[in-house]
């Protein structure tokens, strides 16, 4: 599929890359103290009239994982999703999750090896796409966040979970998230994603390497 080979030749190539505009990281997992995995991922912002890609690769746990996400989340200039693919290998099969925006609806398609289904979501012209299992995608949530509190619709693909979510910029470098996610994120100066934790115990972190 060319979306999702898109989505490894952009996560591994460090090309890809702008030299001031895109970020790449990695994101340490953890419940409380102990390590539950790895992420690795790399962000390229949509130019003038074009589309930006947020590009993942989680492994549980970190060394000799036994479940694998990648995802890929395709936006136009506004941030809106254009589309988005989700794979999910784990001992028993692949689990794909893949989704396209028409107008204001988004249609996402869930196949395993034995069942196939198909939600719409109506008015999902400015939904965020968040995982469970994915911290990256938080980026867009520190990016929205405002003073007053910026409300925004949030999806879980996979899952097909959906609510609100307010995110409120506390200080230059500090977002307190509520409603469907509870949590705290952190950034840097640049406004980098630095740091994720959430109401759970779980939290991601930004390693230097």
């Amino acid at each position: 599929m060319r979306i999702w080979h898109l989505l490894l030749c952009t996560l591994f190539s460090a090309s890809a890359l702008g030299a001031q505009a895109g970020d790449r990281g990695v994101f340490a997992i953890q419940q409380g103290e102990t390590p539950l995995g790895r992420e690795e991922f790399t962000y390229q912002p949509a130019a003038s009239g074009g589309k930006g890609l947020l590009a993942s690769l989680a492994r549980y746990p970190a060394m000799a994982p036994t479940v694998q996400i990648q995802a890929m989340l395709e936006q136009n200039a506004a941030g809106a999703i254009v589309a988005l693919q989700l794979d999910t290998r784990a001992p028993g099969g692949v689990n794909r999750v893949t989704g396209a925006a028409l107008k204001d609806n988004l249609t996402v398609r869930q196949t395993t090896a034995t069942a196939e289904s198909v939600r719409e979501y109506p008015r999902a012209a400015g939904i965020v796409i968040l995982d469970d299992s994915l911290f990256a995608p938080y980026q867009v949530v520190a990016r929205r966040a405002t003073a007053a509190g910026a409300r925004m619709q949030v999806l879980f693909p996979r899952s097909g979970r959906r609510g609100q979510l307010t995110a409120t910029q506390a200080d230059p470098t500090t977002i307190e998230m509520s409603g469907v996610v509870s949590g705290t994120l952190t950034v840097d100066a640049s406004g980098r994603l630095m740091r994720v934790v959430l109401a759970n115990g779980v939290s991601a972190i930004r390693q230097s390497k």
